[in-house]
């Protein structure tokens, strides 16, 4: 997964506390890191999962996968799947994405929401790239 960071929830609630929790974090941490600042995308599906000693994987995993090079730096991006289970349910606002079409999945994925951080750091020169991490939340819906 390269410089990413894959994590199982059994709760897309939790999931989704948990990426707003990190996200917050990261613009108090990256306002003090100067052009050092890193800026997470987190990206959560909910489906089914298989676990395989340390390996998990499925379609959950696929599609939650997938959906990193949709997320904004500094940005949650959710699944249609995950808003239903989180509508009014934790209190935050969530944007329409539309359906997208993912690489090697056969139906497109509606984005029905999104929920968006703006990690604007002051102290950062705006010619220096800061450095973007991907991480994926998949949420069993059926983990074996």
């Amino acid at each position: 997964m390269g410089d990413g960071a894959l994590v199982q929830f059994g709760s897309a609630v939790d999931a989704v506390d948990c990426a707003i929790a990190v996200q917050a974090a990261m613009i108090a941490l990256n306002a003090a890191r100067g052009p050092a600042a890193i800026e997470f995308r987190i990206v959560m599906h909910l489906g089914d999962i298989i676990s395989e000693g340390d390996d998990i994987f499925g379609d959950g995993v696929n599609i939650a996968a997938r959906l990193e090079s949709l997320a904004k730096p500094g940005g949650i991006c959710i699944s249609a799947k995950v808003h239903d289970e989180v509508l009014d349910k934790i209190g935050r606002g969530f944007e329409d994405m539309g359906e997208q079409a993912l690489k090697n999945i056969a139906a497109p994925v509606r984005l029905r929401g999104a929920v968006r951080y703006q990690c604007y750091n002051p102290l950062a020169d705006p010619d220096t790239p800061q450095q973007t991490v991907d991480c994926c939340f998949a949420i069993s819906e059926h983990g074996r």
